[in-house]
């Protein structure tokens, strides 16, 4: 298949979160798999470009790649990007556009009534229950909600039939994690001062007030002063900067660390004890995946796809989004308790491999991508008949 994926925000080479990993993964899985991708982005951070140990903007294995302004507010300016798109099917005999967001959904939707290429547009996380968003039900045709919680909202608050709504839930791809060391792990935890006998706590996600790091800060203040754990924060956003202020106003500079953005959170998640996503709003999110991949003990939010992952007591442990005295409930719990760790970890690990491996993803996405053209195609014919 030709399938030309559009990504309508911003593109950051992996640093966005969730839904630039899924469209890496997509693209190397699906060129594996001999299909031709062709990339459509926003414009790409000049990062990207120029900063050392990037392996490049885009991931290896797109046949074509654009930068097109998708946010623009200029109609003169929105109706070429549609030209564009409209020229980039054409010349490329795309069979299928997979669409990133609701943007890129609105110019899927538009290239189908105009040449009739199918499309899909797969959402990443909850909507806002604006009423200009809830329209999109009556519009966007086909769609993969990354969590059955996902699929519910879609159906319940934005009035999508039940049919055009399919449930795919997010993977990683577990060979990211072979042969990463203990000894990786060790290094990473010196680069930051950390003793070997210290409990590393680990938060993973861009900084913002949805991701709740806000809530984990406050859990921590919550802590007796003298439990034998350090927290780091991977990371960016433009909440570093109160959230740094925060920590100091709370006193403890000595126990959290932001640490920036990484590209390698296998080695990350070689330095740590225990994971924690203290996130408001979320759809699945990845970084439990990778965790678990990682045989890392899991704190997590009960928000949105998260149990779906996890099952509290059985393969981690879960709070309310928001109860921070609830949340340093189970920091404590866990940074005091070896065995338990132990055991949520290998659990986690089990469920990770045998429930949210990319190849199911892969297998899931190439197999509505295939039947989507062919009800295409069918419907083609009816109207061909009339």
């Amino acid at each position: 298949m030709n399938i030309l994926i559009l990504f309508s925000h911003r593109w950051r080479g992996g640093r966005a979160g969730g839904a630039e990993t899924y469209t890496i993964q997509l693209i190397q899985g699906l060129t594996a798999r001999g299909h031709s991708i062709f990339l459509a982005t926003e414009k790409v951070d000049q990062a990207c470009k120029i900063e050392p140990g990037l392996e490049g903007k885009l991931p290896p294995g797109i046949a074509v790649d654009y930068e097109l302004p998708f946010q623009t507010i200029n109609p003169l300016k929105k109706r070429n990007v549609y030209r564009q798109i409209q020229r980039i099917a054409t010349e490329r005999r795309i069979d299928i556009v997979h669409a990133q967001h609701r943007t890129a959904g609105y110019f899927a939707e538009w290239l189908w009534r105009k040449q009739r290429v199918p499309y899909v547009v797969t959402v990443h996380d909850p909507w806002h229950r604006t009423p200009f968003k809830k329209r999109h039900g009556g519009v966007f045709r086909r769609i993969i909600a990354v969590s059955d919680f996902l699929r519910q909202l879609l159906i319940r608050d934005f009035h999508f039939p039940p049919e055009c709504v399919r449930t795919i839930r997010n993977g990683v791809d577990p060979s990211r994690f072979v042969g990463i060391t203990r000894e990786q792990g060790a290094s990473l935890r010196a680069q930051y001062g950390i003793a070997p006998n210290e409990i590393v706590l680990s938060q993973v996600s861009r900084i913002s007030r949805a991701k709740g790091q806000h809530d984990l800060i406050e859990a921590l203040a919550l802590l007796p002063r003298d439990l034998n754990y350090r927290c780091l924060i991977f990371g960016e956003g433009s909440e570093r900067p109160r959230l740094e202020q925060l920590v100091k106003q709370r006193g403890l500079q000595d126990k959290i660390l932001f640490c920036g953005f990484r590209f390698d959170i296998p080695v990350v998640f070689a330095a740590t004890d225990i994971m924690l996503l203290p996130s408001r709003r979320e759809g699945l999110p990845l970084a439990v995946v990778e965790a678990m991949l990682s045989n890392v003990a899991v704190i997590a939010a009960r928000t949105a796809g998260v149990p779906e992952i996890v099952t509290h007591g059985e393969n981690g442990l879960l709070f309310e989004a928001g109860d921070v005295r609830a949340l340093a409930s189970r920091i404590e719990q866990l940074v005091t308790d070896e065995e338990l760790r132990r055991r949520l970890a290998e659990a986690g690990c089990a469920t990770a491999h045998a429930r949210f491996l990319a190849s199911r993803v892969l297998d899931e996405t190439e197999a509505y991508y295939r039947e989507i053209i062919a009800q295409a195609r069918a419907e083609g014919e009816v109207q061909k008949a009339r």
